[in-house]
């Protein structure tokens, strides 16, 4: 991926209801463009892939889905105004965090069950990413393909590795964003293109971050929180300590918000993407 230094993007969700506007937002406000998920018009995380709240529902490898309500906006803006850098990223909910939900709907599964389910959902979800990617692939674009998995550490890490294969088979660039306590261990056997996490959780693992750059991980940096009242200037210092305790450079590095700004205002949506461009300046300089 050629991408300029500090290269701003959202994590994916967006507050719109207006697709048009969202298409629009994504293109214009952000270096790398996404394909907005919108959860005020396609439901939550959960029931955006799932259809329903996961405990009034079943699944099974033959469902399948639409493909996002701003798809095929964004195709068509896209064939009008081109992408900057020839990068555009997607997102999925994770197998992990999508067996999670079913698990707590259906009942206890064993460890091995769950697993197995999870691995189901991953060739499920890399099955409707590929025509994705596919789709971008025929218009000269790259797809980095980023999988979501809040819910990881209630899943649990032990063997979740081999359930992303799938997701990985399908992408050029492939990412984990995480916004709950991350397992380090389990990030650096993954080994992903882009990993990405909230750094204000707690003071960034050092050490981990910087064998995950050594291997050819770029880190996105999730240096602003959507639902608070943070600006450029907040996002910024955490990112000049973060910086300094990792010696990360931009070359190497993605700015985002912590999590996606779904469930926040627009105009809000709007502030925090100038905020990181405020970030971006400010690391420049």
């Amino acid at each position: 991926m050629n991408l300029p230094p500090w290269a701003t993007t959202g994590v994916g969700s967006l507050p719109f209801t207006d697709v048009t506007a969202a298409v629009d937002h994504v293109l214009t406000a952000y270096d790398i463009p996404f394909c907005p998920q919108l959860p005020r018009l396609e439901g939550d995380m959960i029931s955006e892939w799932l259809g329903a709240d996961p405990g009034r529902c079943g699944w099974s490898p033959a469902r399948d889905r639409e493909r996002p309500r701003a798809w095929d906006a964004l195709l068509a803006r896209l064939a009008r105004t081109p992408a900057a850098h020839g990068v555009v990223k997607l997102q999925v909910t994770g197998p992990a965090t999508l067996a999670c939900a079913l698990q707590r709907a259906g009942g206890t599964l064993s460890r091995r069950e769950a697993l197995a389910l999870a691995h189901e959902l991953s060739t499920w979800l890399a099955a409707n990413a590929g025509g994705q990617v596919r789709a971008l692939a025929e218009r000269g674009y790259e797809a980095l393909l980023i999988v979501d998995e809040p819910a990881l550490h209630v899943f649990g890490t032990e063997d979740v590795d081999a359930a992303w294969d799938p997701l990985r088979a399908v992408a050029p660039a492939w990412g984990l964003h995480l916004c709950g306590p991350v397992p380090w261990g389990v990030v650096a056997a993954a080994r992903p293109d882009v990993f990405s996490f909230d750094l204000s959780l707690a003071p960034v693992d050092a050490e981990a971050v910087r064998a995950l750059l050594a291997s050819g991980t770029r880190i996105m940096w999730g240096v602003v929180q959507p639902h608070r009242a943070e600006n450029g200037r907040d996002g910024a210092a955490r990112l000049e300590a973060a910086v300094a305790a990792t010696g990360a450079t931009g070359a190497r590095s993605l700015l985002s918000a912590s999590c996606g700004s779904g469930r926040v205002s627009v105009r809000r949506e709007q502030e925090i993407a100038a905020a990181l461009h405020e970030c971006a300046a400010a690391a420049i300089s």
